[in-house]
């Protein structure tokens, strides 16, 4: 039985949309309520918070998984990259106040020890590391855009597709960190007993990848 990872939320329905364009089973996981562990024909699919997919994968709890790149470089697990599906597109960004906007355009030294709030702590200390600036990063698990407001940071570092909500919130992008989107992934050391199978499914939603590109 090949066991994939599915991440829950954001991108669910696009990575099980990917799966099921790939000629993969997937009745049971589209009607799934509050099941976590799917069974269908010869798949067994899990679905996890974005956080915990990549470790799925990287213990060999499952052959294959379907993870956000913003999710993947925040656990900073030693995987495979088998397809980047371009789905699920969106950047990672810092945002803040149009007040700041002067000192991310003016002199690094600027935004020594500013104040960031973030659900992903690692990238962001890793971009202000990239520039030689030292931040205080204050982790947060949900609503960032209100860190600002509340006086609790400076500047966030958050996804964003549209940047409505931003906006919405009195933010503006002061900067790209990074794009991400959807890709697959395999563990890196240890070869799955489905290896064969997992490669068949790698290159059909490669084709599918390439396909939507000529669209």
């Amino acid at each position: 039985m090949i066991k994939i990872a599915i991440p829950t939320g954001r991108i669910q329905k696009e990575a099980i949309e990917v799966l099921k364009r790939a000629g993969i089973p997937t009745k049971n996981l589209e009607s799934a309520s509050r099941e976590l562990a799917i069974d269908e024909e010869n798949f067994r699919f899990f679905l996890a918070k974005p956080m915990d997919v990549p470790l799925y994968v990287y213990y060999g709890t499952t052959d294959l998984a379907l993870a956000g790149s913003d999710v993947l470089m925040e656990v900073s697990a030693d995987l495979l990259e088998l397809v980047d599906t371009g789905l699920g597109r969106c950047r990672m960004v810092v945002a803040g106040p149009r007040s700041l906007k002067a000192r991310f355009e003016g002199n690094e030294k600027e935004l020594m020890w500013l104040r960031v709030a973030t659900k992903y702590p690692n990238i962001a200390e890793r971009h202000f590391a990239s520039k030689g600036v030292q931040v205080d990063i204050i982790k947060l698990h949900g609503s960032v855009e209100l860190a600002p407001q509340l006086n609790i940071a400076d500047c966030i570092v958050d996804i964003t597709q549209t940047g409505t909500t931003l906006e919405a919130n009195d933010l503006t992008i002061l900067e790209e960190v990074c794009p991400v989107s959807l890709k697959l992934v395999a563990r890196k050391h240890g070869s799955s007993s489905y290896w064969r199978e997992c490669l068949n499914i790698t290159e059909s939603i490669k084709n599918i990848v390439g396909r939507m590109k000529d669209v």
